[in-house]
């Protein structure tokens, strides 16, 4: 009779596993539903791939110049070359390394300059939403403010303030993001203070920080990752403007948006030079963007229970 009981609660068991799928695959059911998403994810993981091993990927040297090459067309057209496929710029230097190279730089200075808004934005929308007579207050009337300031032109007054360069770059961009986030965090914080795992752990006796990061944060971050894919894309269009100011990356660093600073000159007899590094820039945006749409369509409840 006992063996009977116990192989009824192991098939139980079993049953459910079989009904409930485990959360990656679930996740990725909800990813892979959006093909757009999925085209994204691929042409993302082939970009970063090539990033990584640009040493090993990229034909030629990026700063490296072929003085008998200069402003020479891609390999498809008429006196195109096999030894430069994407054609070369105007000071004789083989694009497609320089566009895999550039990858590198604007793929590292995106996802730095996220990591450095999402932080403290997290942080401050906590301290926001957990005190919002004393400190929230003066934190929401403060990212109001640089809200209320356009991005870009916030980016570049920070820029005239720090100077050029890659580190101040990631800085500004990241400032830039900041109240997003702030506000975002602050939202979701508060809603699910009013939930009723919040009040238990209160009862139960959680500290302030207990609460703030283990109860009520993990139950935020959907959203959060969301705007966080979303905004990669944005920073990696910021650094591209500041790269075309030139205010970003300094030449002869390869980065895209530098790339397209240098060759506006030369935009109606050499298109290449200006149309490969826009369309890259094109391309990985959009693709950041589709992907930030499946992990909506992943992680959104509302939508799973409408699927």
């Amino acid at each position: 009779m006992t063996n009977a009981k116990t192989t009824t609660a192991a098939s139980a068991v079993e049953d459910q596993a079989l009904t409930y799928p485990s959360p990656f695959k679930e996740f990725w059911q909800g990813f892979a539903h959006n093909k757009g998403a999925v085209a994204g994810l691929l042409f993302m993981t082939i970009v970063t791939l090539c990033a990584i091993l640009a040493p090993l990927v990229a034909p030629h040297n990026p700063i490296e110049q072929f003085r008998e090459h200069l402003l020479q067309p891609p390999v498809w057209l008429d006196g195109g070359s096999a030894s430069f496929l994407l054609g070369t710029d105007e000071l004789g230097r083989d694009i497609l390394s320089r566009l895999i190279y550039g990858a590198r730089l604007s793929l590292f200075i995106g996802l730095c300059s996220v990591v450095m808004a999402l932080l403290p934005g997290v942080i401050l929308g906590l301290l926001a939403a957990f005190f919002p007579k004393s400190l929230g207050s003066v934190i929401m009337r403060l990212m109001d403010i640089m809200m209320a300031l356009p991005s870009l032109l916030l980016a570049v007054a920070i820029m005239a303030i720090l100077g050029p360069g890659l580190l101040n770059a990631m800085i500004a961009i990241a400032t830039v993001s900041l109240p997003a986030y702030v506000r975002l965090t602050r939202a979701s914080a508060m809603t699910e203070l009013n939930r009723d795992y919040v009040t238990a752990s209160r009862v139960a006796g959680a500290g302030l920080w207990r609460q703030m990061f283990i109860t009520v944060l993990p139950n935020c971050m959907a959203p959060l990752i969301v705007h966080a894919t979303m905004s990669f894309s944005s920073a990696i269009l910021e650094i591209a403007a500041l790269g075309f100011l030139g205010l970003g990356v300094q030449p002869p660093t390869p980065e895209w948006g530098t790339m397209l600073a240098s060759a506006r000159d030369y935009i109606e007899r050499a298109w290449w030079v200006v149309s490969l590094p826009g369309l890259t820039i094109l391309l990985s945006v959009l693709a950041i963007n589709l992907m930030g749409d499946g992990l909506r369509d992943a992680l959104d409840p509302k939508l799973k229970r409408a699927a």
